[in-house]
């Protein structure tokens, strides 16, 4: 039987609970193994100055299982799953997605030197309890260099995949959808494994590539031979006419600064006039 393990990757670790299967596939309410595991790795982040909570941002239907910690400027998510959890660490300070540090590939490149620092040490002290709590293979050095490859190796461990090693051929499952609410592009088309298409990234251009169904409604892309990613099926489309093939840049404001703009929306001409004249701005105001 395999052993539980754990695998890290850039600046998350996923543990996989390959030894605990609950009978008749009724996991819903049932408590298993890895979510006191993952409860004692949350104590020891406490105990470390994390302040931790449930992610308001997911919805409450299943917000129990979405967390999210912050310790000055490092921050995690974390998600825990039938079969095993993940913690993930990221930054706000220095990054690309202007969604924010959260969504940014390459997270342990973009860490300002001492956020890096930090990130190795906890992920280190994570590392260490998980070992004094259980006896886990590591599978951290199981690296994939083709795209093709990288997403074989996640269906194998993830829960909602019935593929239970690598001796199969992604292609195999050209042609697959989803519910309606988890398989439709753009244009409310049906999206099947092996589809070839479009969408629009953050940097605002424009890439192509066969799309494969990860988990909800999110579907691996492969670009090239050896890159991948992960994209909304809702961002999904065929080329038409209509679609400008340039590039559209996002706007991209701070997050203090859209907050005062949409306060300042918000207030009555009155107030923004008297709270002028308390600073001592003279203000004319034109009768029409």
């Amino acid at each position: 039987m395999n052993k539980d393990c754990y695998r890290i990757y850039d600046t998350g670790i996923q543990y996989t609970n390959n030894t605990e299967r609950n009978p008749g596939g009724l996991w819903r309410g049932h408590k298993f193994r890895h979510y006191g595991t993952q409860h004692h790795i949350f104590n020891m982040l406490r105990d470390e100055g994390f302040q931790i909570s449930k992610d308001s941002k997911v919805h409450r239907i299943i917000r129990s299982n979405y967390f999210i910690g912050k310790r000055g400027d490092l921050e995690f998510y974390a998600e825990q799953f039938p079969n095993g959890f993940k913690i993930e660490f990221f930054q706000n300070i220095n990054f690309e997605n202007p969604c924010g540090g959260r969504y940014d590939f390459r997270k342990f490149q973009k860490m300002p030197f001492l956020i890096r620092l930090q990130y190795i040490k906890y992920m280190n002290k994570i590392v260490y309890l998980l070992n004094i709590l259980e006896d886990l293979e590591d599978e951290s050095c199981k690296y994939y260099k083709l795209a093709e490859d990288k997403i074989k190796a996640a269906y194998v461990r993830e829960w909602h995949h019935e593929q239970k090693d690598m001796n199969f051929n992604l292609s195999d499952t050209d042609g697959q959808t989803q519910e309606s609410y988890n398989g439709r592009d753009r244009d409310k088309k049906t999206l099947h494994n092996g589809d070839i298409k479009y969408f629009r990234h953050w940097d605002g251009r424009i890439y192509r590539g066969k799309v494969y169904h990860n988990i909800n409604n999110m579907w691996w892309v492969i670009l090239n031979k050896y890159e991948r990613t992960n994209i909304a099926s809702f961002e999904l489309f065929d080329l038409t006419p209509d679609d400008y093939l340039g590039r559209k840049k996002r706007e991209r404001l701070p997050e203090d600064y859209q907050k005062r703009r949409e306060a300042i929306s918000g207030t009555k001409t009155k107030e923004l006039v008297n709270e002028l004249k308390r600073r001592g701005i003279a203000v004319k105001i034109e009768r029409k």
